[in-house]
């Protein structure tokens, strides 16, 4: 939970720096890891910061973010979800989308920033807290 803030606490300080969107990142890394229902809170939270901090009709943000959540979660009963491809294809897709939704200038650019970041999120979380043991215990196999 403690980790979730911080990236939380980072995109919303991003947001006024770049136009990468970075909560993207946020929001598959942590849907792909926690898999709460407390997700769509957050998805909510910063999508009504961002419509606040880019002068838009609120909502938008917030509710293209919780339908984003959500399809995250349906493909997780039909994919394995805790893989570095489908980080890597459903933040992509998601920040095309958004951008593209939103009228972004450089949209696949930016989608592919924000694959690569939320694959280096997804991969240092990961390894961060992982359990040493398994790992070498997977390796054998």
């Amino acid at each position: 939970m403690l980790l979730t803030l911080i990236l939380f606490f980072l995109s919303l300080m991003l947001i006024g720096i770049t136009t990468v969107p970075v909560f993207i990142s946020l929001i598959v890394v942590c849907a792909v890891i926690f898999k709460r229902s407390w997700l769509f809170f957050l998805a909510a939270v910063i999508g009504f910061f961002l419509d606040l901090f880019l002068l838009r009709l609120l909502g938008q943000t917030g509710l293209f973010l919780a339908v984003f959540v959500l399809l995250i979660f349906l493909y997780e009963r039909k994919f394995e979800t805790q893989t570095l491809s489908f980080v890597l294809l459903s933040s992509f897709l998601g920040s095309f989308f958004y951008l593209w939704l939103f009228k972004y200038q450089m949209v696949l650019l930016q989608s592919l920033i924000t694959a690569l970041l939320s694959v280096l999120i997804f991969y240092v979380i990961l390894n961060l807290f992982q359990d040493p043991t398994k790992h070498k215990t997977e390796m054998l196999k």
